[in-house]
């Protein structure tokens, strides 16, 4: 699995490369994103850092996935690359 980790609130040149074993991590400005409908075609889950995303006040809704921190923690150790 791969974690491509989005901390902005545009989308990089990267996400192309998705596929379905894959994982989106939205976090800092990239919790935005939410808001865009950009995502909403990836073939992977896509997971929000819940934290970010209320402290922005951006609420987090189907197709996303809210993760704590010790979430996030786990995902990254789990991930064999992160772009």
């Amino acid at each position: 699995m791969r974690l491509f980790d989005l901390i902005n609130n545009r989308l990089p040149d990267t996400l192309h490369l998705v596929g379905a074993e894959d994982r989106v991590l939205l976090r800092q400005e990239g919790v935005y994103l939410m808001t865009t409908g950009l995502l909403s075609n990836l073939p992977c889950p896509v997971y929000c850092l819940a934290h970010d995303a209320a402290v922005r006040g951006i609420p987090i809704s189907e197709p996303f996935t809210a993760l704590s921190d010790s979430q996030w923690l786990d995902l990254v150790l789990q991930a064999k690359q992160q772009f």
